[in-house]
Formats: C-alpha cells, structure tokens, sequence
C-alpha cells in the first residue's frame, strides 16, 4: 500500500504520518486524530496538537516536481 506522495512516517511514532498539505502546511495523521501544522511545528487546527517541528520543516519545503529523488514511502518486505 502506497502513502500519499511527500508523506513522511515519523521514525520514533510510525503511527504519524506526515503529508504536506496547501498553503505550504503540514497535516499529520495519527490514526483516527488529524492535525494541520505551519511548517514550523506551530497548530493550526485539528484534534491533534503535537507535531515535531524538525519533520514539519522537513515535509513543508518546497520541492521541484519532476525530480528524480522524490519519492513515496511503500510497506516493504523485511527482506529484499
């Protein structure tokens, strides 16, 4: 199952998902609780009110679209 493109998991909560959203924003999806963030870490709306700072930074700059290194986080098997 593929994430949404520019999705990033937190690696210490896999459970956070981290998207970029409109408006240069971050949504992070922590199962049924939402939250949207500046890309700074500070809340903008939603049930969820902590977000790490570093990775909303990290999910809201901006990237070129046809570049070769943007990727898509996709469930792998433990072995290769």
């Amino acid at each position: 199952m593929m994430e949404p493109q520019g999705g990033i998991r937190h690696p210490l909560n896999p459970r956070a998902l981290y998207t970029p959203d409109d408006g240069g924003t971050v949504r992070v999806t922590m199962g049924t609780r939402w939250g949207r963030f500046h890309g700074d870490g500070r809340w903008i709306e939603g049930p969820l009110f902590e977000a790490d700072p570093e990775l909303c930074l990290w999910v809201a700059a901006p990237r070129p679209t046809g570049h070769h290194r943007i990727s898509r986080l996709m469930d792998m098997p433990a072995e290769r």
